[in-house]
This record gives C-alpha cells, structure tokens and sequence, in this order.
C-alpha cells in the first residue's frame, strides 16, 4: 500500500488556497503493476484527481462530476443528487499503458475509472509522476477529508486482459450530467453588461492576467478552472484597497445543501501570495465573504491604517488586515473553480500570461483601487441608501 503525502497550502510553488488540502504520490510507469485508488466522495465543495508525469507535465485531470461512482452508489457532486447518500464509494485504477486507440488518458466507468500512465498526452512514452488529490472546504462538522478519510492505494497486478467496454455508456452519462448544467444555466449576456457598465468604466488601479503557462503546469488545474493574477499590491500605510466586484453565486455545500446545477460556478476565492515563490499566505473564500444584498463583494485590504467605523459585515464590507502578512512582495490570486459552461463572465479565453480586460468580466472584474480611509464615510451610503432610491 502506499500512503498519501501531504501538501501544505503555503508550500513553495504551490500558489495554495487555505481552504483547500493537497495531496500526493509518486508512482514508476510499471507493465506488470496497476494502482488501484478507493475511496468515498467526500461531503466537500470539490475534489478532483490528477495525472502528472515526468517534468510535471499534466496527463489528465478527473473532477468530481467526471467519477462514475461504484455500482449501487451515488455521486453526490452531479446536480441535484442526494447530497446525503450512504453509499458513495469510487474506485479509480491507474494502468501502466497507453490510452486505448481513440481514448483519453482518463475514461470513466462505473467501479473502474481508468487513467492511463503509459504515455504524455502527446504519445511521448511516460516513466514516472505524481498522483494529485485535492480536496476543497470541507463541509461544516467534518474534518479535512470531508468526514471521510482519505483513499485508500494500492498497488496490484495488472489484468493483461483488460478491455474497457464500458467506455461509450459511461461517457454518455457524463454527457448527459453536462448537458443537464449547461440547460439550467442560462444567463442573460444583455442586461448584465448593461447593468455593469459603470463598473468597466471606473478606473481601476489593479491589472488582472492570466496565469502564465508554466505556473498553470506547476498548479496542474483541471481545464474548467479560470485564474487570474493581479500586479504587484502597493503597501501604502495611509491608505485602503477597495476591490469591489460581482460575487458568482456558488453552492453551499459548506452548509450540507446539495448542488442545484444553476450556479456559475463551484467555487472562487481570492489569495494572497508571494511574487517569488509562488507561497500562499492567506485566503479569503466565497462562503467567508460578506456580499451586499446587491451581489457585490465590497473588499476593504489595510495595510497599516485604520478600519473605518462604517466598514462593517452589517454594511456590506468584508476586512482584511494585510499587515500582519510577512513583509514581502505581494499579490493577489482569484480562482474561479469549475465555471459552469453558462456563464461566460470569466478570463477563460484570455491567452495565457494576457492582461485580461475589464469588459471581458464585465461586473464580475475586481476592480481595485487604493483609496483614502474618509472615502468610506460617504460611498457607504452611496451602498445602501442611493442604489435603493434609484431601482
């Protein structure tokens, strides 16, 4: 057997959310070996495997939603599944070849999801790597697993027989499970630009980019995560950081309430972290952050001067005292996890290591700017009281 091998959120080059755990293991691409994962979906936001191999190269990544769970059991992450379920168990094989002629390095199948170790995405034979595990904010009453412990590896014979013939029915239950969000997210594009053009017209002093290619190799996401990276944050003792923008809705799975499948998207939160290393110091996540009853998230960041008296969770403002960070270079680190294919307010299609502009996000764009502490005596009723009268 084999033992996972923890990954602490604040590990250098790990760019690390603080509600999320990490874990690894190292695997050797052997023919006569077959790894053999087992384990409970746990009661969590999210989790996801993930194939690397040598030099860090991502093979293939499984969501949650992507795991047909073992027969005459539940995947509690497909939407309106009962959230629940006694029997929730997965088994996930690793094999030691390459993918079947016209398959991808991942297929799922009932009791048998399959990843494929023997090769690169790119037919380039494959040695060795590593085996991903993350598992982000655990549900309210259970520990970091998700209440249910971490899977169990292990290593066995490989069936020299193995054929997969399963292959077409499971990924059409995939399929199916997709087409279900895709039909219960339907956004309308007009009015929401509509309703943020103040927004993308203001000036913001934050710059936003897509995360370069290798730090997207070093993160080693699935294809549906989405992050941003802002410039360099200013240190200014005498002023505030005002980031205000749109918070996409998200399940609350923090509270044991199942995915509906008409969220944006699984998760977002936004980190602090350093420019050289890449270390994540300090995370604030969607079920942590006060949004107004207008949507918005109005995020106030100190780094020395004082919290105004009406800078308050009952105004609206979420506060983070960035002072007592370590005294190092800065910056701040958006995710947007599994964006449901609806909703089209995210830098996805920005190139990596691009500006991303802020008619892209639209209101959905942090618009950062460094402000004096007296601003919040007047903007807060510009919040709450002349919104109100101009419905």
């Amino acid at each position: 057997m084999q033992k996972w091998i923890h990954q602490p959120s604040n590990s250098l080059l790990m760019l690390g959310d603080f509600n999320a755990n990490y874990y690894v293991f190292p695997y050797e691409v052997d023919p006569d070996t077959e790894i053999v994962i087992k384990g409970q979906f746990p009661y969590s936001r999210y989790m996801s495997f993930t194939l690397s191999g040598q030099i860090d190269t991502v093979i293939a990544t499984a969501p949650d939603r992507a795991l047909i769970p073992d027969p005459g059991s539940t995947n509690p992450f497909l939407p309106g599944a009962d959230w629940n379920a006694e029997n929730r168990n997965y088994t996930i094989r690793i094999r030691s070849t390459a993918p079947p002629q016209g398959s991808e390095h991942f297929v799922p199948e009932a009791g048998n999801n399959t990843f494929y170790a023997g090769t690169l995405k790119d037919g380039t034979p494959n040695r060795f790597g590593l085996i991903g595990f993350r598992i982000y904010v655990p549900s309210i009453g259970y520990d970091k697993t998700g209440g249910v412990g971490l899977p169990k590896i292990t290593y066995c014979a490989a069936r020299k027989d193995f054929i997969n013939k399963s292959i077409s029915l499971t990924i059409d239950k995939i399929t199916q499970a997709e087409n279900l969000l895709n039909q219960v997210n339907v956004f309308n594009k007009e009015t929401s630009f509509q309703r943020c053009s103040d927004m993308v017209e203001r000036n913001c002093d934050l710059t936003w980019s897509r995360i370069s290619a290798i730090a997207t190799r070093i993160l080693q996401p699935d294809l549906n995560t989405v992050y941003v990276i802002s410039d360099q944050i200013k240190r200014d003792l005498g002023k505030l950081l005002f980031i205000r923008w749109k918070a996409p809705t998200f399940p609350d799975t923090y509270h044991n309430i199942g995915i509906l499948g008409n969220e944006e998207m699984r998760y977002w939160s936004m980190s602090f972290i350093t420019r050289v290393g890449l270390l994540g110091l300090y995370s604030l996540s969607d079920f942590q952050t006060i949004i107004d009853r207008k949507g918005y998230v109005n995020l106030v960041i100190s780094f020395g001067a004082p919290r105004p008296s009406t800078v308050t969770p009952e105004n609206g403002f979420s506060w983070i005292d960035a002072s007592k960070l370590p005294l190092v270079p800065l910056t701040l680190f958006y995710r947007n996890n599994q964006v449901y294919q609806g909703f089209p307010y995210t830098a996805k299609n920005v190139p990596e290591g691009q500006i991303v502009p802020p008619e892209v996000m639209g209101e959905y764009y942090p618009c950062g700017t460094y402000v004096n502490p007296l601003y919040f005596n007047s903007c807060y009723y510009d919040f709450n009281d002349k919104h109100d009268k101009n419905k």
